[in-house]
């Protein structure tokens, strides 16, 4: 299984100099999101929110989907999270789990 980043162009250039192989630009349109989303070779696909922000319909619909493979995670990118009601990663534990973990103080 490979690790693969969609990103905007700087956050894309971290990734590569963290030693990612398998990067691409997020403005690449739907049609490569699509493909990652189909190759069975892609274990994680990490894209950045903004990046998420503008193909979120078919993100959710793989999120949606019963295919367990590749884990769409998103992360933030060079400019900063985006504020969001809901917190992704929280999420995406939540329903690896089944329940919240966060502590209410």
């Amino acid at each position: 299984m490979e690790l693969v980043v969609m990103a905007d162009e700087h956050s894309a250039t971290a990734f590569r100099l963290a030693g990612v192989r398998r990067v691409y630009d997020g403005g690449a349109g739907e049609e490569q999101l699509h493909s990652l989303l189909a190759d069975d070779k892609v274990g994680m696909l990490i894209v950045t929110e903004r990046v998420a922000d503008t193909h979120r319909r078919m993100i959710d619909d793989h999120k949606a989907s019963k295919r367990i493979t590749p884990i769409v995670v998103e992360v933030p990118d060079v400019n900063g999270p985006v504020e969001r009601e809901i917190d992704p990663i929280r999420e995406l534990i939540r329903r690896a789990i089944g329940a919240d973990v966060t502590a209410k103080a």
